[in-house]
């Protein structure tokens, strides 16, 4: 499922616990810096093989605006 693989790519960036990421969690509660957090946004495009726009970055705040963007997206393989 998609969450797992936010969760995942999250957790190995941020370095925080699988349970703290949940979907109201800020991100920079969880521990990403912004360069973190463009790292994570790369690794996100890679895994589910898709382009996030620069113009909808400022707008990725929480842990849910990722699962948001990245609603009907194909899973990963």
């Amino acid at each position: 499922m998609i969450i797992e693989k936010v969760t995942e790519i999250i957790v190995n960036i941020a370095h925080c616990k699988a349970e703290d990421v949940k979907p109201e969690k800020e991100l920079s509660a969880l521990g990403l810096t912004s360069l973190d957090t463009i790292t994570m946004l790369f690794e996100l495009e890679e895994a589910f093989d898709i382009d996030i726009p620069n113009e909808l970055i400022p707008s990725i705040v929480t842990v849910g605006d990722i699962l948001e963007k990245l609603e009907g997206v194909k899973q990963p393989a």
